[in-house]
Formats: C-alpha cells, sequence, structure tokens
C-alpha cells in the first residue's frame, strides 16, 4: 500500500483556472491558479494533512488559505440546485471528485462559469461593419477539486480552501 507523499498539487499541475467545489456551502469558487501561486509564495501559510476515507494516515497535505486572501476569486452560489444531494461525504475521493467535475461542467453549459482571457477588438473592418467587435478564442485548463468545507464560516464552511501540495494513493483510484 503506498504511503509515501509525494509532491503532487498546485505547483504541479498546468490548469489555468482552478475550481474548488464545496457541497457543505453549496458553493464553488473559481480562480486563477497564477495568482494563488503567487499569494502561497508571498504569505506563510499553514500546512495540514488531509485524509481519505477508509485510511487512518495523511493522504495529502496542502495549505489552508483564507477565501477572503484569494484575489479576484469568483464564488458561484447554486443552493437551489438538487445537486447538493448526490454528494456523500463518505464517498471515495474518486467519486467525490467525479461528481465536482460534473457540477463544474453542468456550471459551463448554463453559462454560469467564469473564463479569463484577453479579448481583442477586430481591427477587419469587414468583420466591423458585418456586427463583430471582439472575437474570443481560447483554450483553458481548468482543474477541479471537491473541496467539501471550502467556503466562509458564514455559509458553514471552514473560511479556508484547501490548496493541495503532496498527495499519496494508497487505494490506488484515479
Amino acid at each position: 500500500m503506498n504511503k509515501e507523499l509525494v509532491d503532487y498539487g498546485i505547483r504541479d499541475e498546468r490548469s489555468h483556472i482552478r475550481a474548488h467545489v464545496s457541497p457543505q456551502t453549496k458553493r464553488v469558487y473559481v480562480f486563477r491558479t497564477s495568482k494563488i501561486l503567487d499569494l502561497i509564495a508571498r504569505n506563510n501559510y499553514k500546512s495540514v494533512p488531509a485524509y481519505q476515507p477508509g485510511f487512518d494516515f495523511p493522504t495529502a497535505t496542502g495549505y489552508l488559505v483564507p477565501v477572503s486572501d484569494v484575489p479576484d476569486i469568483r464564488v458561484l452560489a447554486w443552493q437551489s440546485y438538487q445537486w447538493w444531494l448526490e454528494f456523500d461525504e463518505r464517498a471515495s475521493t474518486t467519486a467525490k471528485g467525479r461528481k465536482a467535475v460534473w457540477v463544474v461542467r453542468e456550471l459551463m453549459r448554463l453559462g454560469r462559469f467564469p473564463l479569463w482571457f484577453d479579448g481583442a477588438e477586430v481591427e477587419d473592418k469587414q468583420i466591423d461593419i458585418e456586427g463583430t467587435d471582439i472575437i474570443v478564442a481560447g483554450r483553458w485548463r481548468i482543474q477541479v477539486k471537491c473541496d467539501w468545507k471550502a467556503g466562509a464560516k458564514e455559509h458553514g464552511g471552514s473560511g479556508n480552501l484547501f490548496i493541495q501540495i503532496q498527495e499519496c494513493n494508497p487505494g490506488d483510484l484515479h
């Protein structure tokens, strides 16, 4: 059984955007990866262990970053949707992660998920005459995390985001 924590987390991924899905607060916290990496580099946040259900040893470590510290964070509150009922805190990390990804995909499908980009005005006069002012093209890498207790305390959360920096995979789950 793999119990050794290895560096694997926000510093090792190639995402542009992160979405932390919090079933406890019924919110999704969306922010740019580069902004939180800068924040972590400038601050001395507490590193804490995390555990997967069924294992009595730490399966990850990460920083507790106060939600209020994260620059340009977008908080998506979708309490009325029934998808929150499908989350089970006792489920495997893999099952919770799949549900979190599904929530983010649904938010994207509904046009409710923020994407940061550098837009450009159309410089082609003919396209402008035809009624187009801005053309947006892009490709974003989005990392989704089920961060159960993430969010403001007044919404029932821990007040923090868990920003993982190490993990092990004792159940060989993906």
